[in-house]
């Protein structure tokens, strides 16, 4: 009987550790995204004096990561599956840069009304030889309003938190992109 003992404590241990998994064996979903818009830029087209077209254009694998109670946790959007498109049809000209990362903390989990911290990392933007890339570190708050029918949520940006790394100034980066789309 006493030389039982340890095999029959290492037999609770292990129970102990099956009952202790999660009930779903899936913290992690992964989605393909395809983004494929374009919308005209009444801001842009104004300040370059020509219309502006922006498109994103991207297939992107999002990894979604859920809490014990299936509440949706972070969120992870690598960067290399887009590009981000200023276009002046009027002129032909036109000029892209790619995605970059952004990871999303929905705190404790996302539900409608909840806040959220999102984390971008890498190129916001770029116009070619006309002013120093926009690259860095952003963090921008906000709040979920709700939910699409593949689970990612749809987001509300409402507070700029800081950001570290090279930023042009707007009035350069309008002057900028004004220049490559219209020269």
């Amino acid at each position: 009987m006493i030389k039982s003992l340890p095999g029959l404590l290492v037999l609770i241990a292990a129970l102990a550790l099956v009952a202790a998994a999660p009930v779903t064996a899936a913290q992690a979903k992964h989605l393909d995204i395809e983004i494929h818009e374009s919308f005209p830029s009444g801001f842009l087209s104004d300040a370059c004096q020509t219309d502006v077209v922006v498109s994103f254009d991207a297939t992107l694998n999002v990894t979604l990561v859920y809490n014990q109670a299936g509440l949706l946790v972070e969120e992870i959007d690598p960067s290399g599956g887009g590009t981000v498109t200023y276009s002046a049809p009027l002129t032909g000209n036109s000029f892209s840069f790619p995605f970059q990362v952004t990871i999303i903390d929905y705190g404790a989990g996302a539900q409608v009304g909840s806040t959220f911290t999102s984390k971008f990392v890498g190129l916001f933007g770029h116009v070619p030889g006309l002013v120093a890339s926009d690259a860095g570190q952003a963090i921008v708050t906000g709040v979920v309003e709700g939910f699409e029918a593949n689970g990612s949520p749809l987001l509300e940006f409402t507070d700029f938190v800081l950001a570290h790394g090279n930023r042009s100034s707007g009035d350069d980066i309008t002057a900028a992109i004004c220049s490559a789309l219209t020269a």
